[in-house]
């Protein structure tokens, strides 16, 4: 799968750590991508890097990352 495909729930295995994580994109109330506040410029990067979804550890990682940079 890549970024252009449609997106579909699953277990997926994350292409960052290998991870395998429960994608929940068919109901986004559940879904960890939604929980976890990535900013934009960050996402669009990650699509650069990364054909498919990260698990919520990395996203986790990444945004808590991201945030500590932004505030030094």
């Amino acid at each position: 799968m890549t970024w252009n495909q449609p997106l579909t729930e699953g277990t997926k295995q994350c292409p960052r750590c290998g991870a395998d994580f429960e994608c929940k994109v068919d109901d986004l109330r559940h879904c960890d991508c939604v929980a976890v506040k990535v900013s934009l410029p960050v996402l669009k990067t990650l699509q650069s890097q990364y054909e498919d979804c990260l698990c919520p550890d990395c996203l986790r990682e990444i945004a808590t990352s991201a945030g500590s940079n932004l505030a030094s």
